[in-house]
Formats: structure tokens, C-alpha cells, sequence
């Protein structure tokens, strides 16, 4: 137990005083792979503008935006943008077999991974879902939107071709 204990704490150790938000660099966003190549993570994808999506099986936000992310990124990969652009769903379900369940009952063709140890909310400012945040090629975050309403996928599209075809 005290293991356990002393384990728990070291890792709280390296939480962040407080969260990333825009102009910052992007903290890492990792987890355990629901869909997507084995080891995606958000320092797997630099160099490429990342859309980084925080969602969980219970969000009904979430269930209604992340088709329309999904339909974005096949638009642009469709248009040339494919290795210059991707988008990482990240889940905080605490349980894994929960957000399993959801990525096969609505698949998306983005990578999708959980977080189940509950360290990205800490770093980046999760507070309401979904949370999504718009990382530039250099890894800094250029945009933060919380929940979801009309318009947001056209201004996040915009958004990201600008970033794209920024020189």
C-alpha cells in the first residue's frame, strides 16, 4: 500500500502548477489505444497541425461532434491536407472497456485513446466536454473551444487550413 502511495504521489509530482492554454506548448496526450496505429500520441504527430479532442462515452456533446470532426478530416484529407493534418480523440472515461464499447458502436477514423489515469484533464484545462484544442505544427496550442454549438466545425476548419498553408 504504501508503494502504492509513494508511486501515486511521485507522479502528481510532475503535474503542471497550471494548465496548458493558448500560445503554450502542448502537453503530451497519450493513453491506451482504442483505435489507430499502437503508440499514437500527440509527440507522435509533430510537425502536423493536431486537433486534440477530450470526449467521454457519457458526453452527448461529444456524440454529436465527433462525426463532424470526422467528416472534416476526410474533407481535408481528401483536398492534399492528409500528411499535413490529424486529429487525436482522447478519452477520460476512467474505465477503458466503457470507451472500448463506444469506439466500436461509433467509429470514427481518427485514433481515438483513453486516459485513464485522469492526467490530461490536470494538464490541459478540461473543464467542460468536449474540449478541444488546436495544436500547430510547432506544438504550441493556437485555440481552445469548450463544449460544442453551431459553427464549430466550419471555424475550426478554417482555422486549421490557415494553420496549414501558414509559411
Amino acid at each position: 500500500m504504501l508503494k502504492r502511495l509513494a508511486v501515486l504521489l511521485c507522479l502528481l509530482s510532475f503535474l503542471p502548477a497550471q494548465a496548458a492554454t493558448i500560445g503554450d506548448m502542448a502537453p503530451e496526450a497519450a493513453g491506451v489505444v482504442l483505435s489507430g496505429p499502437e503508440g499514437i500520441k500527440l509527440s507522435t504527430l509533430k510537425g502536423r497541425v493536431v486537433i486534440v479532442d477530450f470526449w467521454a462515452s457519457w458526453c452527448g456533446p461529444c456524440i454529436q461532434a465527433m462525426p463532424e470532426l470526422d467528416a472534416m478530416r476526410e474533407e481535408l484529407r481528401k483536398k492534399g491536407y492528409g500528411d499535413k493534418f490529424e486529429v487525436l480523440g482522447v478519452s477520460i472515461d476512467r474505465n477503458v472497456d466503457d470507451a472500448r464499447r463506444f469506439a466500436k458502436t461509433r467509429p470514427v477514423g481518427y485514433p481515438l485513446v483513453v486516459d485513464q489515469l485522469g492526467f490530461a484533464p490536470r494538464f490541459y484545462e478540461v473543464w467542460r466536454l468536449p474540449a478541444t484544442y488546436l495544436v500547430a505544427q510547432d506544438g504550441r496550442i493556437t485555440m481552445v473551444y469548450h463544449g460544442y454549438g453551431a459553427g464549430f466545425t466550419e471555424d475550426l476548419k478554417q482555422r486549421v487550413v490557415a494553420l496549414m498553408n501558414k509559411k
